[in-house]
């Protein structure tokens, strides 16, 4: 009994930090429990989770990604442009951005393959040609102009209630990619390659395949990620993303998922995402600085890394005494 309640305590433990702080800044803040405030920090933060749900399949796998921002700031300003000179439209946009996502990712996960290294030591260095491709693209120039339907899907609510339409598309997403992940093969695929990939292949499982496969669907996510970012903001430049990658890592790390793979669920991702949110929220209305929130959230991915290699190393040590 008192294992099963251990069992529960560890896989909800993202949202129990969630609660945790919760509580404690409602006692900073009468503003924080107002339904207003919580819409907000969901509607503001909708982007970023459903970016860290394509991530998470990258570091279910045993990889990690840099260079997710700097693919939204490609993609952002490309059909911002596309649509300034073009008219292309909010289809357009949509399909452009998601396509690009795809093929970014793709590319990534090539390079990684071919060059028989880890994908941290490629997106370090695709960041930099994103990032570089973004700003000779734009000039370093803010492009507007969006169609009123394009920016509604960041701007406006569900059909006239008070929801916002990022928060159903984040909903959404969360519950059909976690269904995916526990209740298909190629979910299992992917735990299994995170826990081990040789094993992976020698049990028959098409590695190679599999991660082409995992850059889709985080090419995917980063896509509509980039659309409803720069809907919301009404417009976009290639400052538009960079710095989200950090968010998204620290997120996924204190959801559970490890560095090294094969575990963690996207629902506690979810919540991981939502700490970060709620410490940034929490914080500005208790009258915390700006760069005091760098700091706690600095000490906080220390933390998330640590509690994982402590985990790591607790469980090398029960399996060698198995053994």
């Amino acid at each position: 009994m008192d294992s099963k309640f251990s069992k529960i305590i560890k896989n909800n433990m993202p949202w129990i930090i969630l609660i945790v702080i919760s509580i404690i800044f409602s006692f900073f803040s009468p503003n924080f429990f107002k339904i207003q405030n919580i819409i907000n920090i969901l509607n503001q933060n909708a982007f970023v989770i459903v970016c860290a749900i394509g991530i998470t399949f990258i570091m279910m796998s045993g990889q990690i990604d840099l260079s997710v921002g700097y693919q939204m700031s490609l993609i952002g300003v490309t059909i911002g442009l596309l649509n300034k000179n073009y008219n292309i439209g909010t289809i357009g946009m949509i399909l452009i951005a998601v396509l690009m996502g795809v093929l970014l990712n793709i590319l990534n996960m090539t390079l990684s393959i071919k060059l028989n290294i880890g994908l941290l030591m490629v997106t370090t260095a695709t960041s930099m040609l994103y990032q570089g491709l973004s700003f000779t693209i734009s000039g370093s120039k803010a492009v507007g102009g969006f169609p009123d339907s394009f920016k509604k899907i960041g701007q406006a609510n569900f059909f006239g209630t008070r929801i916002p339409i990022a928060v159903i598309i984040m909903l959404f997403f969360a519950v059909i990619m976690e269904l995916f992940l526990t209740k298909t093969y190629w979910g299992r695929h992917i735990y299994a390659m995170g826990g081990n990939e040789d094993a992976s292949r020698l049990a028959g499982i098409e590695v190679i395949k599999t991660k082409y496969l995992i850059g889709v669907i985080a090419g995917v996510f980063v896509g509509i990620s980039t659309v409803m970012l720069i809907s919301r903001l009404g417009s976009v430049n290639s400052s538009s993303g960079p710095g989200t990658e950090f968010t998204v890592l620290i997120g996924i790390l204190l959801g559970g998922v490890s560095v090294r793979g094969g575990e963690g669920r996207l629902s506690g991702v979810v919540a991981g995402i939502l700490i970060m949110a709620i410490l940034s929220n929490g914080m500005q209305l208790a009258g915390f600085g700006v760069y005091l929130q760098y700091v706690v959230k600095g000490i906080i991915m220390l933390a998330a890394i640590g509690i994982d290699v402590y985990q790591l190393n607790h469980q090398k040590i029960i399996d060698e005494k198995l053994n």
